[in-house]
């Protein structure tokens, strides 16, 4: 509960993960993935170590959508990190 994000715990650490790789998997340092979502590297690091400031959630999901062109529903569901 409480993660602003209408969404259960296991989309939040799928969520919070996909933001993980995503940053790695596009050779992006934090400063260069935090400008993208419209955070605060501080936020990110605390994202990358699975803690997702509340009331966040939703503002980071639709930045990373325009992002990178994922949708919203997948960036909760599936797990990126596993695609061959």
């Amino acid at each position: 509960g409480g993660t602003g994000m209408c969404g259960t715990e296991q989309e939040r650490d799928v969520f919070l993960r996909n933001i993980a790789w995503l940053r790695q998997s596009h050779g992006l340092n934090k400063r260069e993935m935090a400008k993208r979502l419209k955070i605060s590297t501080t936020t990110l690091n605390r994202i990358e170590t699975g803690d997702l400031p509340p009331r966040s959630g939703v503002r980071i999901l639709v930045n990373a959508r325009r992002a990178f062109g994922i949708p919203m529903r997948e960036l909760k569901s599936r797990r990126l990190w596993e695609k061959v």
